[in-house]
């Protein structure tokens, strides 16, 4: 699902795409061990001059007592993991003026949605 009309904003995409990449990777890594359907959804959302998207996934969710370390530089849920792509992904979105968080689904996996600023709101409408 998306939002009609998305307005522009002012990123690199190069950045912007490993964003992307690592929040499906995560959603992708966190539904292997799912019994029930796997889904990953994305959703884009307009609201007050900032684009909003969301990356849902249908697995276990977020780990009990460790949701708030998450984006803590090496601090990572996986054994192979290196705790370094959400930190990062973070990184890229502040230094676009947005925010990166996550939320739980209570067993029914979790969310990460950031919000960017619209290119009309930093004044620069193309």
């Amino acid at each position: 699902m998306h939002a009609e009309n998305v307005p522009l904003v002012l990123a690199d995409r190069v950045q912007l795409q490993q964003v992307f990449m690592n929040l499906m990777l995560n959603g992708f890594d966190a539904m292997k061990e799912s019994t029930r359907g796997r889904e990953l959804t994305i959703k884009s959302e307009v609201c007050d001059h900032q684009v909003l998207i969301s990356v849902r996934d249908t697995g276990l969710g977020l780990p009990s007592g460790q949701a708030e370390h998450l984006f803590d530089p090496f601090f990572t849920t996986k054994g192979t993991g290196t705790g370094m792509g959400l930190p990062i992904s973070r990184s890229i979105i502040q230094s676009h003026g947005g925010l990166l968080w996550a939320t739980d689904a209570s067993g029914s996996g979790a969310t990460f949605q950031f919000s960017l600023p619209t290119a009309d709101a930093v004044g620069l409408a193309a």
